[in-house]
């Protein structure tokens, strides 16, 4: 489990909880919120860990678009005689002439439109594409269309749930074999939100991605049903301001089928990714 103060939003939820929708006569809305910052480990482990991410949105009618980004890189320490101790030689954190080992690097963006087609559903349509180098990606980009409904939209609860087929394309780091592949899945996500008083609120984000049919290099289309991914992020918040929140994460990813790691990068080979994350954020629009 990594406890990341000031950590990166989380890019790949493209979700519009709590929007109210489908009035015509509603006024255009922007929103901007950003952060930064990053964590140190110092002790038996050395590890230090930069983030920074930015969201901004636009409403306009019965249309809806926003835009995700972040950025996350790390370097620290590595116990090389996995003996569960950093020894005065391993150490790199302030030593002069040695250089520490890439702990995170992945940068991420994504885009998505809604169109409503009633006050709680919408069509949408979404791209994006990221590189994550320890979850063995180079690049992975992907297309999204589906259809997203709001059973719940009151004063202090949202209630978001949605479908959609997913078309993807990803391109691996030097040492997989296969080196890339195609998918087309299925993905099926809800998201809640409840607001327990002007200061305090909760909201959980659940998301399903089930490849129906894959294409690695060289090879034809084929169905394949056992790479299910499952995400959540549960996120408590605090007011501190206007325009400053305090917000307490966890996330949890798991990939059925972990991506071959190449020599080295044993990040890789973990089904179940376990991160608690506190994060300053700030709306600025």
């Amino acid at each position: 489990m990594l406890l990341t103060l000031v950590a990166l939003a989380h890019a790949e939820d493209a979700s519009f909880v709590g929007t109210k929708t489908g009035d015509e006569n509603q006024k255009p809305e922007t929103h901007l919120t950003a952060n930064a910052g990053g964590n140190f480990t110092s002790g038996n482990a050395e590890s230090v860990t930069f983030n920074a991410g930015v969201d901004v949105s636009h409403k306009w009618k019965r249309n809806q678009v926003e835009v995700v980004g972040g950025a996350a890189l790390g370097f620290g320490a590595t116990d090389v005689n996995a003996d569960g101790f950093l020894a005065s030689d391993e150490r790199c954190i302030g030593v002069q002439g040695k250089e520490c080992d890439a702990t995170a690097e992945r940068y991420s963006v994504d885009a998505r439109y809604d169109r409503f087609i009633s006050e709680k559903s919408s069509l949408y349509l979404l791209g994006g594409a990221f590189h994550d180098k320890f979850a063995g990606f180079e690049l992975r980009t992907h297309g999204q269309l589906g259809y997203a409904f709001r059973p719940i939209e009151n004063t202090s609860s949202h209630l978001k749930v949605e479908a959609g087929i997913d078309f993807a394309n990803e391109q691996y780091v030097e040492g997989v074999v296969p080196a890339s592949a195609n998918l087309i899945a299925a993905q099926v996500a809800a998201n809640f939100e409840h607001t327990f008083n002007e200061s305090v609120g909760f909201k959980d984000s659940l998301t399903v991605y089930e490849p129906i049919l894959t294409q690695p290099e060289g090879s034809p289309f084929a169905p394949h049903l056992t790479d299910i991914r499952i995400g959540n992020v549960a996120t408590i918040s605090a007011k501190m301001s206007d325009k400053l929140s305090l917000s307490v994460s966890d996330t949890l990813a798991w990939r059925n089928e972990p991506i071959a790691a190449p020599e080295g990068i044993d990040e890789t080979r973990a089904r179940l990714d376990n991160t608690l994350s506190v994060a300053l954020v700030a709306s600025l629009l």
